[in-house]
């Protein structure tokens, strides 16, 4: 997977990201077209699908499986990926912002898919019984945008800060959010993943 992705992002950086093709990424990559298709589904999975993914959702499922109070999971699980994804992935992770800042459709796939994982994670948090679905919800999008925006900001310094101080700006906002939330009241019309 990593090699496909490496290709494919030589390939859009030599050519411009809509002038090549899963075709030609394949070809390059010496893989098929539909080994490409099975791994990332679509052209933009190329720039925002990776192990990280993989790893975090594991992370998660691993922190809230304890019993960790939420906020907690939530941050050990970001710490899990964010030295890989950041440091020593950190090339790729910048192509793969340019990228993201750049194409419209990757942009539009990409806050499709931080809804899908945001509904993913709710659905762990709402499975504690600490919070309804309603407020995991909120919690969830929060925290994953936030984390995008960390992402983006680190991008924007052209990955000149350091990941650490993204990484505890984060910490604290959703920090924040979560304890403004507490046990406070239901949210209407959201009773269930």
């Amino acid at each position: 997977m990593r090699h496909v992705q490496a290709t494919a992002l030589a390939l859009f950086a030599e050519r411009g990201y809509d002038a090549v093709s899963i075709e030609q990424v394949a070809e390059a990559a010496e893989v098929s077209p539909s080994t490409i298709y099975r791994y990332f589904s679509t052209k933009e999975g190329l720039v925002l699908h990776d192990e990280h993914d993989d790893v975090l959702a594991a992370a998660l499922e691993h922190h809230f499986g304890q019993g960790e109070a939420s906020w907690e999971a939530i941050r050990a699980s970001i710490e899990e990926i964010w030295e890989r994804h950041v440091v020593t992935d950190a090339s790729t992770t910048l192509a793969r912002m340019r990228l993201w800042s750049q194409v419209p459709s990757i942009r539009a796939a990409g806050y499709l898919l931080v809804e899908q994982r945001a509904d993913e994670l709710a659905a762990l948090m709402a499975a504690t019984g600490r919070w309804s679905p309603g407020q995991a919800r909120i919690i969830a999008t929060g925290a994953i945008s936030m984390f995008v925006a960390a992402l983006r900001n680190w991008h924007d310094t052209d990955g000149r800060t350091q990941w650490s101080q993204h990484i505890e700006k984060l910490a604290q906002w959703v920090g924040t959010m979560v304890e403004a939330l507490g046990e406070g009241p239901e949210v209407p019309g959201a009773t269930s993943q």
